[in-house]
């Protein structure tokens, strides 16, 4: 057994842009205008929101949403330059899936070829 276990190298996540930005501040104050907190109800009320808004008002936000994305290019590049390889995380969560998919496929191909899972009994 290890005494100490390497820790792994992570993905830096991409940031929010500046419409995320300005949505996450302002998501209570627009479940209350749109009567419900569903997704597609406050989004579709967002979106309009965010769409009649002067440059003025969305300054501060594409401003954060900049120096935010400045910073993840930074780590990007430090997650690569210490050996990290991007998109390996979405590479095996997709092979996993792969996986199942075709293990489901070969069984629906053994049910439907009619073919008895066990042998007669005598």
């Amino acid at each position: 057994r290890q005494a100490r276990r390497r820790e792994e190298l992570q993905e830096p996540s991409r940031p929010q842009n500046a419409y995320w930005l300005w949505l996450s501040e302002n998501r209570e104050a627009l479940t209350k205008e749109a009567g419900s907190a569903k997704g597609p109800v406050v989004g579709k009320l967002a979106g309009e929101k965010w769409k009649a808004m002067s440059a003025a008002q969305k300054k501060p936000f594409e401003a954060e949403a900049a120096k935010r994305k400045a910073a993840y290019e930074k780590a990007m590049q430090e997650f690569k330059a210490s050996g990290g390889q991007p998109g390996k995380r979405r590479q095996e969560k997709q092979q996993v899936k792969q996986a199942r998919a075709d293990k489901k496929a070969k069984k629906e191909a053994r049910k439907a070829s009619g073919k008895p899972s066990r042998p007669q009994n005598a």
